[in-house]
This record gives structure tokens, C-alpha cells and sequence, in this order.
């Protein structure tokens, strides 16, 4: 899939042991970077919290399925953190891989937790999420009329088979862009009613119509065909979704508003997204095929052919203009001839011929014939002269 990798870095490998959960805080202007950590053993757990003004959460890979999860309702609390980072305030998630998902089935945990408080902004950018039950973003609460309407960005991200939503987004200047999101018939089962399948792309959840959430060059495919249960590609019950130069297939439910939208989605990861913990946490990044340059690539010589169909056009166009034109001239100048040539008949050519020019009759014949100013004259000689002498 990858047609280059960029140089890896130095990480640090963190192992969680079995039955127990470690938390990493990051705070204003700090950067929590180049780590992979692992938690493969049976119930182990981690969470990031990150929070104030200016910190970065990058290069970042998660390892192992998480089988420990936040509160059930209703259900049994299996423990453990509700999702792997929680982030408030103001800062960037880059390049992070949070796409190991969740261990079976009934293990309510998300990727992304955003506080309803939150009223800050939040960069996300080349991130991978897959195989969450309790949604993969959850950031719908910060719209509420309590909530702090807090923006979120997100560019180049990946996400796959999650349960409820992919992305939980309602607030007013939220942005998607560069993204794909779809099923595989392969989501885990939330734990709510002995389990459920629920799976779509971008639920709002809160909000009003007020509230816009624009989408742009994304790539959106959940339907009840590729997915074990229920599935809708956008639902916005709520507040507004914008969607332009986008593929989507599913269901649109709601305000949704579309501008150049077909549906042929593609499923290959963006440029950037990592596609396992480890290029996450090396910081290395793929070009695939289909990534948004490449697309903008295809999108620009899609143009071009249009443009070159339609020079080709315009071109062909003048030719038929100028063949048009060319025996519209060759027919005026065949009548001009036509014409010169009647002219030429009726008129002598040298001016200075005015005088008669005589010629002998046929041979036997009683005629006179001659021709002057170019037409011929005859007369018969026997009628002549009975005419002028009475000679009979």
C-alpha cells in the first residue's frame, strides 16, 4: 500500500501489566510524543488526559484490544477508563493510532472522550480509530445549552467499524476534512439491551440548527449492507451538517445539506493516518492510493480532460465554422464567375471592340451572318431582296 515511508523515530515502549490501569496527564505548552504503548494483557488499561492551552498529544500508537471499560447503562461495569484520551482546553492530537479496538463483544469503551464543558479548540489530525463500542469520538455534550461549544477540527483521520457513532459531533465551526469513515460488517456489540449494533458515520446528538458542521473531501460509507446491524451514514437531528466534495453512501437523516456529493466512497486510510501502533509511535507515514492529494490529483485531471474535451470542442467547432465559411466563400466565388461569365458574353472584354465584325455563312447557305457588341446577327438574302425589290 505504501508508496513511501518517511524516516522513523526514536520511541518509547510502555507496558501496562495485566490488571492495571496507568494515566498520563499532559498540560498547557507540554507534548506527549514518540510512545507505543501496550496493553495486550488481560486487563490492563490506559488513559491520556490532556488539558489547559497549547499541549500536543503526538506520534502516539495504542497496542493490544481494550477488555476493560467505562460504566455500563444498564449493564455491568467491567472498570477501567470510558475512553483512551480525554482532552479539553486547547491543543493537537497528531498522528495517533487508537485502532485495536475493543476485545469481543458488551465492552463499552470510545477512542476520544470531550468533556461537555469543553469551550476550547482541538486540532485532530492523521488519526486512527477502530472498533469502538461507546462511540469513537464522543464531543456531542459540548453543544447542550449547559455546554461549552467548544470546535473541533479534523483532517486526514481514519475510522472503522465503531459502534453508536464514529464521530459524536454537534458544536457550531466544527470541521471534517480529508476523511474516511466505514463498516465492514465487523462492529462490536454495545452492551445496552444484551447488545447492540448502531453504527453511524457523524451523529450530532445535541445542538440546534444554528449549529453548522461542514464536511469536505470526505469519504462516508455505513450501510445496513456492510454492517452486522443498524447503520446511517449522517444523521443530524439536531444541528446542520454541510457536506461538499465528498463521496458518502447511506443514509442522510436530518439538516443535511449536500453540494457536489456522489457516492463512491473509497476505503483506503488518508495520507498520514498510521495504520498500526507502531508507525504511529515512529512517527512514519504512508502514501496510499487514494489519499486526499492523490483524489486531488484525479479530481485535477478529471478537470483537465474536461478542459482539453472542451478546447477539443471549441476547436472542432471553429474548424466546422471555418469549412462553413470557406464554401460559403467558394460559392460566391463560383456565382462571381458565373456572373463574369454572362458579362463577359453580353460585353466584349477590350472596350475599343464597338465596331461590327462580319464572317461568311455556312457553307450553301443563302445567310448573312455577323456579330457586334458580341451577339450574332443573320439574315436570309432571298427574303431580303424580295422584301426591298418585290423579287419573287
Amino acid at each position: 500500500m505504501a508508496t513511501g515511508v518517511t524516516a522513523a523515530k526514536e520511541y518509547e515502549t510502555i507496558t501496562i501489566p495485566a490488571n492495571t490501569a496507568k494515566q498520563f496527564t499532559v498540560g498547557s505548552g507540554e507534548t506527549f510524543e514518540n510512545k507505543l504503548i501496550d496493553i495486550s494483557a488481560s486487563g490492563a488499561d490506559v488513559r491520556i488526559v490532556a488539558s489547559g492551552s497549547d499541549w500536543t498529544i503526538r506520534n502516539v500508537g495504542v497496542t493490544g484490544e481494550a477488555d476493560t471499560s467505562g460504566p455500563h447503562s444498564p449493564g455491568k461495569n467491567l472498570g477501567g477508563y470510558p475512553n483512551l484520551i480525554t482532552a479539553s482546553g486547547t491543543g493537537t492530537i497528531e498522528h495517533v493510532y487508537l485502532g485495536d479496538g475493543v476485545s469481543g463483544d458488551m465492552v463499552r469503551k470510545g477512542a476520544i472522550g470531550i468533556p461537555k464543558s469543553f469551550a476550547g479548540h482541538i486540532d485532530i489530525t492523521e488519526v486512527t480509530m477502530n472498533g469502538w463500542t461507546g462511540n469513537a469520538i464522543y464531543a456531542g455534550g459540548a453543544a447542550k445549552s449547559s455546554g461549552g461549544g467548544g470546535t473541533l477540527a479534523f483532517d486526514r483521520c481514519l475510522m472503522k467499524n465503531n459502534n453508536i457513532s464514529h464521530l459524536r459531533i454537534a458544536t457550531d465551526g466544527t470541521t471534517v476534512k480529508n476523511t474516511v469513515i466505514y463498516n465492514t460488517n465487523d462492529v462490536p456489540l454495545h452492551p445496552i439491551n444484551g447488545g447492540v449494533v448502531n453504527s453511524r458515520g457523524v451523529y450530532d446528538g445535541y445542538g440546534t440548527e444554528s449549529d453548522v458542521v461542514t464536511f469536505e473531501n470526505c469519504d462516508i460509507d455505513c450501510t445496513d449492507s456492510n454492517t452486522n446491524g443498524a447503520a446511517s451514514a449522517l444523521v443530524a437531528a439536531h444541528t446542520t451538517f454541510k457536506v461538499k466534495n465528498s463521496q458518502v453512501k447511506g443514509s442522510l437523516i436530518g439538516n443535511v445539506e449536500t453540494t457536489n456529493v456522489g457516492s463512491n466512497p473509497s476505503h483506503e486510510a488518508p495520507t498520514g493516518a498510521p495504520t498500526t501502533a507502531k508507525d504511529a509511535a515512529t512517527g512514519s507515514t504512508s502514501t496510499s492510493s487514494s489519499s486526499p492529494k492523490k483524489r486531488k490529483g484525479k479530481q485535477a485531471k478529471t478537470t483537465e480532460q474536461a478542459k482539453q474535451s472542451e478546447k477539443n470542442g471549441k476547436k472542432a467547432k471553429k474548424a466546422k465554422k471555418t469549412k462553413k465559411q470557406k464554401k460559403a466563400k467558394k460559392a460566391k466565388k463560383a456565382k462571381k464567375a458565373k456572373k463574369a461569365k454572362k458579362n463577359k458574353k453580353a460585353k466584349p472584354s477590350d472596350p475599343t471592340m464597338n465596331h461590327a465584325s462580319a464572317s461568311a455563312a455556312a457553307p450553301d447557305s443563302a445567310d448573312y451572318c455577323f456579330t457586334y457588341n458580341g451577339r450574332r446577327y443573320c439574315f436570309d438574302f432571298h427574303r431580303l431582296r424580295r422584301l426591298l425589290f418585290g423579287i419573287r
